[in-house]
Formats: C-alpha cells, sequence, structure tokens
C-alpha cells in the first residue's frame, strides 16, 4: 500500500449462475450467463498491507490502521456505473467501498519518495492514508477516491500492552478460587475413597449425607463419572436418543457460526462468496439456518413438560411454589458457567489481540461483554442490544429461558384449571400460526433467513429478519409449544407405545409434516429468487410455514424415536453412550465454540482465500479447540457448580434419589402419584441450558 506501484493483475472469474455480463461502456444487462470480464476490472475490495512486515520494519514507531475508502460517484464513468450496479445486489459486497491495511510509516515514506510539493510531513494521517489509496486507485482505475474515508481502528506498540484492571483481577481470582476448589474437593473425595477401602462404584454413588456431597461436588473424578452417568429411569432410556438429535445440531450450529464468522473476515477472492450466494444450494442452506435451534426449542418443550407431569404425578397436591423451585433451580445451572464466559471474555481475553482483525473479532466481543453483560444476565439480550451482543448465539439462551418461564406457567395453569387446556392450546396454536405473517407484514423482513454480504461485518444482524422473526420469544412459541405436546402426547403413551402408531390422527400428522418440510425446503430458493414480485399476503403465508414445518416435523420424529422399543436399531444407535456425553458436554461447548471462533479468526494476518476445502479446515479446527476447552469447563465450572449451588439451595425435601422411576401414565390433572425423574437424569431444559446438556 504504502509503496505506489501498478496494480496485480487479477485472475479471470467465471460466474455461471450470477447472470451479470458486465460489459464497458455499457450499464449492466441481465443474461442468463457470461463470463465476467468487467467485474475483472474493479478495484479489489480488500487489500492489506504485509502486518508482520510493518511490524517488524518500523519496530516501536510502527501503526497499522483499517481503513474503509469509499469511491466518489462518477456517472460519466462506465467502471463506476457497473460497480455500483454491481454492488446494490445484496448477494455482493459493496464494491464502492475498498478496505485498506495501511502501514501508516510506509505511506508516509512513500508520499515522501514520491513528493513534488512541500509541506507532505504535515499532513494528517487521515490525509496520509488517502493520498496512498488514491495513488493505488486513480492512475489504474481512473475513479477517485472519497475524502470522507474512515479510520475503523489502529494498531501501534501501546495498543498491544492493554493495561490490567479490575476486572482482570476479579477473573484471576475466580480462576484461583475454581482451581482450589477442585484440588481441595479431590484430596477430600480421594481420602474417602481409600476410608471405604476403594469400592468399585464410588464415584458414581451420591453420599447419604448434605456436607459430604457438598465438600465433593468440585471432585475432579467424580465429575468425569457424572459424564458417563449410567441411566435408571425408563425415561431416560426412552429419551436418551434425543442426545444424538442435540449432538448433531450443536456440529450444525457451531459450522453455521464459523460460517458467518469466514463471511465477516477480508476475503482475497470475494467473488468466490459472491459467486456462492446465487446457488440455489447456498440459499437452501441459508434459509434452513433458524431450524438448527428450533431443533433445541422442541426438545426443550418436550422435556420440561415430561418432568412437569411425573411430578405432578408424585406430587399431586397444587403448590404455586414449584414455579419459582424449578426456575431458580435452572438459573442455578444457567447463570455460574454463563457469568464465567462473560468474565472471560470481558477481560483476559482483550489482551490476546494481535493482528489486523483483532480489533473486530475480539476486541469487539470484549468491549460488548464490557458494556452489556447485564443485558445477558438478564436473560433479555434478544430483544435489547442484540445488534451489539456479548456473544453471537447469546440470544438464544434469553429466548430458551423466556420459553420455558412460558411453557411452566401454562402447565401450571394446567394443574390448577385442568378444564383450561382445549381453550389454551387452540389459542397458542392459532397464535403460533398468525404471529409469523403478521411479522412479516409490518415489517421489511424477507419471509425466511438471507444473507447481505454488505452486513457480514455485523455477524449477519442488520437483516430485519433477525431481530422480526429469529431473536424474538414471541416468535418461537409454536415450535416450544409442539415440543410441549409431544412431551404430553409420549407421557400418556409411554406404556402403550405401540397404540400411538395406529392412530389415524398420529399417521396423516406425520404424512402432513413431512410433505410440509419437503414443499418448503423445495420451493426455498425459488421464493428468495422471486422475492420482488410475489404477493405480500404469499410471502406472509410461507412465512408461517416455513417456521413451523420443521417444527412440527420435527416434533413427530422425536416423538416417535422417543416411544420405539428400547431394541430398535435406530435408536440404539442414537442412544450410543457417547452422545450421552457430548450431550453432557453441549451447554459448555457452546458457551466457549464463539470465543474460539473470535480467538482463530482475529489471529489472522491478513485476508485469507476462500474455498470449501478451507472453509472445512476452520470448522475442524474449531470444533476441536471447542470441545476440548468445553470439557473442562463443564468438569471444572458447570457441573461442579451445579452440584454444590443444588445442595445450597434445594429444600431437602425435595432432593430425589438416583433409582427414582416411574409408573403408570396419567393425563395431566390426574390426582395419581407416582416418583418423578431425578435432576440428575433427563433435564427439563435444552441443549444449550442446563449441565446436563449440550448446546
Amino acid at each position: 500500500m504504502g509503496q505506489i506501484e501498478p496494480s496485480t493483475p487479477r485472475r479471470m472469474i467465471h460466474f455461471p449462475s450470477i447472470g451479470y455480463a458486465l460489459q464497458s461502456g455499457a450499464p449492466l444487462k441481465l443474461v442468463s450467463s457470461g463470463r465476467v470480464e468487467e467485474y475483472l476490472k474493479f478495484p479489489p475490495v480488500f487489500v492489506y498491507d504485509d502486518f508482520e512486515d510493518c511490524r517488524r520494519w518500523y519496530r516501536n514507531e510502527y501503526v497499522y490502521c483499517i481503513v474503509k475508502a469509499p469511491l466518489a460517484p462518477d456517472e460519466s464513468s462506465a467502471l463506476w456505473r457497473n460497480i455500483s450496479y454491481f454492488s446494490s445486489d445484496y448477494h455482493h459486497y459493496d464494491h464502492s467501498v475498498l478496505e485498506r491495511g495501511v502501514c501508516i510509516p510506509k505511506c508516509h515514506d512513500a508520499i515522501i519518495q514520491n513528493a513534488t510539493e512541500s509541506g507532505t510531513d504535515r499532513l494528517s494521517r487521515e490525509e496520509m492514508i488517502h493520498r496512498c489509496i488514491s495513488a493505488e486507485i486513480t492512475p489504474h482505475y481512473n475513479l477517485i477516491v472519497s475524502s470522507e474515508l474512515r479510520i475503523e481502528h489502529c494498531y501501534s506498540r501501546e495498543t498491544e500492552n492493554i493495561p490490567y484492571d479490575w476486572l482482570d483481577v476479579i477473573f484471576f481470582i475466580l480462576a484461583a478460587v475454581i482451581i482450589a476448589l477442585v484440588v481441595a474437593s479431590t484430596v477430600y473425595d480421594l481420602h474417602q475413597q481409600a476410608k471405604q477401602k476403594f469400592p468399585d462404584d464410588y464415584f458414581t454413588r451420591s453420599s447419604k449425607q448434605a456436607h459430604q456431597r457438598l465438600l465433593t461436588a468440585f471432585s475432579f473424578p467424580r465429575n468425569i463419572r457424572r459424564l458417563q452417568e449410567p441411566m435408571h429411569t425408563q425415561t431416560r432410556i426412552d429419551l436418551a436418543c434425543l442426545e444424538a438429535f442435540r449432538f448433531a445440531q450443536t456440529f450444525r450450529v457451531i459450522f453455521l457460526h464459523v460460517t458467518i464468522a469466514h463471511l465477516k473476515i477480508p476475503q482475497r477472492n470475494p467473488e468466490y462468496l459472491e459467486q456462492l450466494q446465487h446457488t440455489a444450494s447456498l440459499q437452501t442452506f441459508i434459509a434452513e439456518f433458524q431450524n438448527y435451534v428450533q431443533t433445541f426449542f422442541t426438545i426443550g418443550g418436550m422435556l420440561m413438560a415430561v418432568n412437569f407431569l411425573d411430578h405432578v404425578r408424585k406430587n399431586p397436591t397444587f403448590r404455586w411454589s414449584y414455579f419459582g423451585e424449578r426456575l431458580l433451580n435452572r438459573l442455578c445451572r444457567l447463570v455460574p458457567t454463563y457469568a464465567f464466559m462473560i468474565l472471560l471474555e470481558a477481560s483476559v481475553m482483550r489482551h490476546l489481540i494481535d493482528g489486523p482483525f483483532g480489533q473486530q473479532f475480539i476486541g469487539e466481543s470484549a468491549e460488548n461483554c464490557q458494556r452489556r453483560w447485564w443485558m445477558n444476565l438478564l436473560f433479555v439480550n434478544n430483544y435489547i442490544g442484540w445488534d451489539n451482543p456479548c456473544f453471537i448465539p447469546s440470544w438464544y439462551l434469553a429466548t430458551d429461558l423466556q420459553l420455558f418461564v412460558f411453557g411452566l406457567m401454562i402447565m401450571m395453569i394446567f394443574w390448577r384449571w385442568p378444564s383450561t387446556r382445549r381453550y389454551i392450546f387452540s389459542a397458542i396454536f392459532i397464535y403460533s400460526v398468525i404471529v409469523p405473517a403478521v411479522g412479516y407484514l409490518l415489517t421489511n423482513a424477507t419471509p425466511v433467513m438471507t444473507v447481505d454480504m454488505k452486513d457480514t461485518e455485523q455477524y449477519i444482524r442488520g437483516q430485519q429478519f433477525q431481530s422480526v422473526l429469529y431473536f424474538p420469544f414471541h416468535q418461537n412459541t409454536g415450535i416450544y409449544f409442539f415440543g410441549m405436546l409431544a412431551g404430553i402426547v409420549y407421557h400418556h403413551y409411554r406404556d402403550q407405545r405401540k397404540e400411538l402408531f395406529n392412530v389415524a390422527a398420529f399417521r396423516q400428522l406425520a404424512q402432513f409434516s413431512g410433505l410440509l418440510y419437503v414443499f418448503c425446503m423445495a420451493t426455498v430458493s425459488w421464493v428468495v429468487t422471486n422475492l420482488s414480485w410475489l404477493p405480500a399476503i404469499c410471502l406472509a403465508a410461507y412465512a408461517s410455514a416455513f417456521k413451523l414445518s420443521w417444527g412440527l416435523f420435527n416434533t413427530v420424529l422425536l416423538l416417535a424415536l422417543a416411544l420405539l422399543h428400547r431394541n430398535n436399531w435406530i435408536k440404539m444407535a442414537l442412544s450410543h453412550p457417547i452422545f450421552r456425553v457430548l450431550g453432557k458436554l453441549g451447554y459448555s461447548v457452546y458457551l466457549i465454540h464463539f470465543t474460539v471462533i473470535v480467538q482463530v479468526y482475529g489471529r489472522e494476518k491478513a485476508p485469507i482465500f476462500s474455498n470449501e476445502l478451507i472453509v472445512t479446515g476452520y470448522t475442524v479446527e474449531i470444533l476441536f479447540f471447542s470441545y476440548i476447552l468445553g470439557a473442562f469447563l463443564c468438569v471444572l465450572v458447570e457441573l461442579p457448580t451445579g452440584a454444590a449451588l443444588k445442595e445450597l439451595i434445594e429444600p431437602k425435601a425435595q432432593k430425589p434419589t438416583i433409582n427414582q422411576v416411574h409408573t403408570a401414565s396419567e393425563p395431566i390433572g390426574a390426582q395419581v402419584g407416582s416418583p418423578t425423574i431425578t435432576s440428575t437424569t433427563v433435564s427439563d431444559a435444552t441443549i444449550m441450558t442446563s449441565s446436563n446438556e449440550s448446546r
């Protein structure tokens, strides 16, 4: 950048599916396909001076700035008209705004070397950068760089040495306390094991004395065994297959977030991603993103309903206090690990910034955690501050907790007034069908998720679909409601499981839900391509159908799997013990995976070259470190804090034993008692929100 050199020739690129013929001297025209020679004449969107060379050559005086430099409009230029028209498509980057990484001393030296006038030493930093970028653009492209360029952030020796503050001190103290507790608890647990002559099942047995359970809560070997906790109830055996779904969707969620981060980082070959955005396969893939979390919502609603009904059968006497107990239990599982990760992100992670992308990945996340941590811990960040999140995926935790409160309140009402079930079920179903359509009609949102390449810097959060149809609690109640219904049906049929498969209504629902899902997946690319002329009312109906299609179909699948015989080969495969371990790691993995993502991408030193293999490589690397670090987070923080808080907060009379099993099922409201599922068995939360869960 600093040395004014001829532009590097760019390779020929073929866009078989974009359909733009960029013609020199004429506006762009739409054609079926064609070679985009004029695209090759565009100034490259991303060009960065070598960061390490700048730091090595100029040492303590180095300054490296990331700059957005818009091109001045020039309607007399065919090249400008082509750039403007091509950039107007949301599938494409904004080629009228150039992003440059500028080594300021190198730029200054180049200006001095090529100066034809005096006073160059008195130029401001912005003026120097403008001259260097103009020297690259104007002679070779006959375009003018606007003087309204924007310096995003600069790096220097001063920014490398971020002073430690009270947040760092708090984190180090907390980490030291956790390590001390783990060591002390482990030593105590091993001493007790020796006193009992080393029984084989020592670490799998829970002590009968409360103080010993508390003292061994942080025991490392005991928490390792908790990851492999055996199944003692029929319900746990039936629902163990859900862990495979959780793991699969966790994998897909991480891949999704890697993809979003990959779109955010500057590209050496942006045409690759622009071309890809036009393919039907990618449009379908992007639209299906919303289905990932719907699986978690469905499982969460199902498990919440099953646990609630088991509690009612054991404790038929209505108690409003049960609502508070369950909510407190859930918060005790969620908040400690969540708060630990927010503190980690807001403190020591910012000291790891190194390279031209550190601020826009690591620094941005740390700053948001420092300013908006309270939104996360109040679980309102799906409505407030969602556009600048502390953790990109943290909106889910807020929505899921809100759905849990909603579902639990509905079940409490059913318990207290059983006759209201029919009316409430009908109202929620109608609401679930209508609200996505209304949300679409009242806004400029798209009916399904799409990617605007100009919004990639904000992790595609600038699109209204995210805030209108994706994040809000009120747009996801229908999915959670389907899961609750599945839990109620499972609870009713689990001792006569073959009867449900003989019910004509269930078979018809399965066929309808499958056809609806296939229809939505098969048509979504066509709908996205033709948004401009399709009637709004049709798109509103499609928004509702697409929103509910996977939720309904997934509910039927999960219910059928839960009621299959335990010896069914499909169920046995999905219930493999490895999935139980991966499921219990899920919440910690979910919390830490985005920290891994920003570290991996934030430590790159130059724009990256993209293709399928490279994206796969990033995904494998991030998955590996997410599960390794997530395992430590789970064993050292999540599981021990959950066990300790359970002993400190839960009433002694409410603590279940490990071998409780259920008896025959009864409809809700029946005054028949039976044992409940233990809180250490199938969790009543989703994959992301419990010590027994996965996201």
